[in-house]
């Protein structure tokens, strides 16, 4: 096991240099399931929009068929009042009453043909958004399934990948490194996306690029221990 801090340095080195791998290929693999997921939750949403498209297209078929048929009895109605009236035409006053009763059926009548003609203009205007909308899924569906065929293929081929990361990080001599340092350095690397060691370079660290105080160069040069940024919390070092 490595007691000299410039080994142990080259050690995390040349163990970042395959862990910044392994992150990108978690990354990615963490990355697809959400784009999956956004995409098809971008599909639900326009469904859902659709649906409530339909379910108004339907009510409003259902409201116009009960307006037709309530003009129809009306109409029915009229007839029967008028061949009545025709009957009693020898009596003024139920002529009187029949007129009245016929005018106020046909009034009910044209009201109904009028709002029977706004859920008509409705259902043509709401078939003007639902339309494209439906070609809009239908495309954005085959966009989907293109997706999930290629991510399932890219997600094979990163686990492959990361298996074979995996394994090859087991020669990178992570024995040289004590347990306690190797915990650390795995904290950092979770905690600043796969980056736990940074080059100090003209007194500025290479991960936050923020300048450190000269006494960290000096016990950075020195060589005895790990020194971290005080900043972005890295592990420092100076290239040979």
């Amino acid at each position: 096991m490595a007691t000299n801090m410039r080994d142990v340095l080259r050690a995390l080195l040349d163990l970042q240099e395959v862990d910044r791998e392994i992150y990108r290929v978690k990354e990615e693999l963490r990355r697809l399931p959400k784009e999956r997921d956004r995409r098809r939750a971008d599909l639900e949403a326009k469904r859902a929009r659709l649906a409530e498209f339909e379910a108004e297209t339907r009510l409003g078929k259902v409201k116009l068929k009960e307006l037709e048929d309530l003009a129809t009895q009306q109409r029915q109605r009229m007839r029967k009042l008028e061949t009545e009236a025709m009957a009693s035409r020898q009596d003024a006053a139920s002529v009187a009453a029949y007129q009245h009763e016929i005018r106020s059926v046909k009034k009910e009548i044209g009201e109904a043909e009028e709002e029977s003609l706004k859920l008509m203009e409705a259902a043509e205007a709401q078939e003007k958004l639902a339309a494209p909308l439906r070609a809009e899924i239908e495309a954005d569906q085959k966009v989907f399934d293109e997706f999930m065929a290629n991510a399932e293929k890219e997600a094979a081929a990163a686990r492959k990948r990361l298996d074979g990361l995996l394994a090859k990080r087991k020669t990178r001599g992570v024995e040289q490194v004590e347990p306690n340092v190797l915990r650390d350095y795995e904290q950092i690397l979770e905690a600043r996306d796969g980056l736990a060691l940074a080059e100090l370079d003209n007194r500025i660290c290479q991960g936050c690029y923020i300048n450190v105080p000269p006494n960290v160069y000096v016990r950075l040069a020195r060589g005895l221990e790990l020194v971290r940024c005080q900043s972005c919390d890295r592990i420092l070092y100076l290239r040979d």
